[in-house]
Formats: C-alpha cells, structure tokens, sequence
C-alpha cells in the first residue's frame, strides 16, 4: 500500500497585484493555465519566491508471516512524489469536519461541477466548442483546455464560488491531447490576491504557481509550453520568446468526473489516476519538451 504525505511552506509576506484593463487580467488568468498545462501556504499568507514545496514518501511497514521478521520497505511511487506540484495553501492531513448544511451546500456545487464537465466528453467536443490546449499533457495534472474568447468569465475576482463561478472553470482537464481523449476534471481561479473562500467548507486547496514561461500566439490564445506546473528559468523562456510571470493567482483543480476520482481528495493538485501510457509519472527534462504534446518518459499519455 502506497502512502504519499505532504508538506508545504509558503513565505509570509503578502504581495497585491493590480489588475490593469481586460488585458492584463487575461494575462494573470493566462498564468492560470499553469495548469497544465499542464499537474496542496500558512496562514492564508500569499508566497514568495522563496516558498518550497516538498513532498515526503513514507515508509510503510509491512507485516510479514509469524514465521519471518516484519521489515520496513519504501514504496516504489513510480515517480509521482517528484511531480513539481506548485506552492499550496497548507491544509490539515485528513479532511477537517463540515456541518451537515455546509455538506449538502458542497454536494451541491460538486454535482453541478460534473454537469458542466460532462458538457465536453472528449477533447474533440472541447475544441468543437472553442477550447484550446495550453501545453502539453502531464502525469497527475493532464492536458487543460482554456476557451480565450471568454476568458473574463472565468476569473473569479472575489474568491467567492457560488453556482456561476462553479459554471464558468478556467480550464477543462483531460487524460490526453488526442481527439477522443477524455475529461477528467476541471480548474478554477480567483483573482483574489488572499486565499479564496472558495467551495464549502475548509477542503479545498489551492495552489499558485511560480516562474511560469508564456508565449502569446496570433490567435489570441496563450501558450505554457513547458507546462504550467514548471518552475522554468529566464533564459529557457527567452529561447521561445516567452514571458516569465514570476508568480500566479490562486488557482483550485476538481476532480469531479466518474473514473478519474482522486485518492488525495476531489480538490487535490495532483491526481494519481492520470498517469503515462506506462503506468508511472516519469517526465522528461524541460530542456527537451520541444514541441513535444507529452512530457512523459515514455512520450505517452
């Protein structure tokens, strides 16, 4: 049995960006794609460049027959606790308690959610309705779609979900870039600079991103393609004419849709069940994406 924990620390120091006419709100929400692009701070504290994130893997002690002497083994997590899961907010280890009204509140929001996944079954249906890939497909994160044109909709600037902001995600998650490829979740984001309220109760946990490379294409749309959950240097973004956005807003996957279900939660960063067409989460080095539409080892999805 596998057990993944994890530990985050983000800086203290509180940092509020201005937002400057649509474009540079597009931009921010650009960042957003981090996504993907694609794969959870203390004290609702926005980071800092000096934030860090860490991922620990247990040691899990199997017991062995009577007859033989139990001994310590570490699990084989086949490359998912070096996945670059971005800085998140910092949340207990087990889910905290919620009322019985806040419950049915979240259900609530998390059935409607699925509806609004379920509108765009395959890439093929996302992109027929506008949505463009923003890099390529990453184990644990997906590819994400984002539609441009309406973009606005989906920004979020008080923090707050109510049943619009849960009709309106940045992003559509898939398990791969082909045309028949299916969804699998979904992505929000604020523009809050503070933590969002976000969804009921206190389980959601939202995540930022730094040192993002984008590159804007003639079409409108925006480009990460290193993925957007890649901490990427000046000089590798300056050799794809990109722009380097040192930190993003808030941003919040769900994991709604039937078969791709979180083991670490509906609102976790990474989901386990997305993985290379190999099984594992092994990626290849920044230096070698390319134009690549996978960064998987084995070039799969």
């Amino acid at each position: 049995m596998q057990t993944i924990e994890r530990t985050e620390q983000t800086g203290a120091t509180e940092e509020r960006s201005t937002t400057n006419g649509r474009g540079r709100r597009v931009a921010l929400v650009v960042t957003v794609v981090v996504i993907v692009v694609a794969a959870a701070g203390v004290a609702y504290a926005l980071g800092s460049s000096n934030a860090k994130t860490t991922t620990v893997v247990k040691t899990v002690q199997i017991t062995a027959p009577a007859s033989a002497a139990a001994s310590p083994v570490t699990v084989d997590d086949r490359g998912f606790s070096k996945l670059d899961n971005g800085h998140q907010a910092e949340t207990n280890q087990f889910a905290l308690p919620i009322d019985p009204a806040t419950r049915r509140v979240l259900q609530h929001q998390l059935e409607l959610a699925r509806q609004v996944a379920m509108r765009y079954p395959t890439v093929r249906d996302a992109e027929a309705a506008g949505w463009r890939r923003a890099g390529p497909f990453a184990p644990g994160l997906g590819a994400h779609y984002f539609d441009w044109p309406h973009i606005e909709d989906a920004l979020m600037p008080s923090g707050v979900v109510d049943d619009n902001a849960v009709m309106h995600p940045i992003s559509l998650i898939y398990d791969g870039t082909h045309p028949d490829s299916r969804i699998a979740g979904l992505m929000y984001y604020s523009e809050e600079t503070r933590l969002p309220d976000g969804f009921a109760g206190p389980n959601d946990i939202w995540h930022y991103h730094t040192d993002v490379c984008l590159v804007n294409k003639p079409d409108g749309s925006v480009d990460t393609p290193f993925g957007a959950d890649q901490t990427v240097s000046k000089a590798s973004c300056d050799a794809v004419h990109g722009q380097l956005m040192k930190r993003t807003q808030w941003m919040l996957h769900a994991w709604v849709v039937p078969g791709y279900d979180s083991p670490e939660g509906v609102f976790s960063h990474d989901n386990e069940t997305i993985t290379c067409r190999d099984g594992t989460y092994h990626t290849i080095p920044l230096d070698q994406v390319g134009s690549r539409t996978s960064l998987c080892v084995d070039g799969g999805e």
